[in-house]
């Protein structure tokens, strides 16, 4: 049987449980994550005669099979998830719980990158105009996100059959995510687009930033030829 003072100090320990999770996972604060992200929430061991049961929420709406002493972890689909956490003391005590912990969960979707075809499919490396830019269009950015999140870009480059190198090495890249080759090395380059989420207001993104990457894209730089030679004879 638990006493009240046994009760008491059930729910001290609980409750700096509870603060300890805060600390770790914020009151109230609001996490951005990619689907399919693996999270670990844990909590650590409860109390004798405590235990911890969890309740999800998407979108307002109750997600099957909670709530449930199992915290979930990973979620399937694109959304936003209300993380609902309680201590509770067993049968016997009455089953008393303690105030929720309650944070938010932005599931986001899939972004999508498209590269425009090079606007200069070729170019001479000693030309006027030794570059080539290629423009990024990407999909699936929520306005919703925009003072938590922006979008980054990164490009793979192949050199004729060589390893792929970052694209910054021989071009540039802009805020917009537009990319300019600007190498005067003489070869074929395959050039491949990446864009993610990336983390700019305080609400914290979990994981990878769900990098997705676009389908490539070719740009010639030819040489210089060799210059000419000219043979001046007397004709017969």
């Amino acid at each position: 049987m638990i006493t009240k003072s046994t009760f008491r100090k059930l729910l001290l320990i609980t409750l700096i449980t509870l603060i300890t999770l805060g600390s770790q996972f914020g009151w109230a604060a609001t996490f951005y994550t990619c689907i399919n992200t693996n999270l670990n929430l844990n909590v650590g061991t409860a109390p004798t005669g405590i235990s911890y049961l969890w309740d999800l929420k998407k979108d307002g709406i109750q997600v099957a099979g909670y709530p449930s002493a199992t915290a979930p972890s990973n979620f399937t689909s694109a959304g936003s998830y209300e993380l609902i956490l309680h201590a509770q003391t067993d049968a016997t005590a009455g089953l008393c719980q303690s105030d929720p912990v309650v944070n938010t969960i932005i599931v986001l979707p899939e972004l999508g990158i498209n590269l425009s075809a090079p606007t200069l499919p070729a170019y001479c490396v000693n030309s006027s105009v030794a570059s080539s830019d290629i423009i990024a269009t990407t999909t699936g950015f929520l306005a919703t996100y925009n003072t938590d999140l922006t979008t980054e870009y990164s490009y793979s480059v192949v050199k004729d059959s060589d390893a792929p190198v970052d694209g910054s090495t021989l071009g540039t890249i802009d805020a917009t995510g537009k990319y300019t080759l600007t190498t005067t090395i003489p070869g074929v380059y395959k050039i491949t687009g990446t864009v993610k989420y990336k983390q700019i207001g305080s609400n914290t993104l979990l994981g990878s930033g769900c990098p997705i990457s676009s389908t490539e894209q070719t740009i010639t730089v030819t040489p210089q030829p060799t210059a000419p030679t000219i043979i001046i004879t007397a004709a017969p």
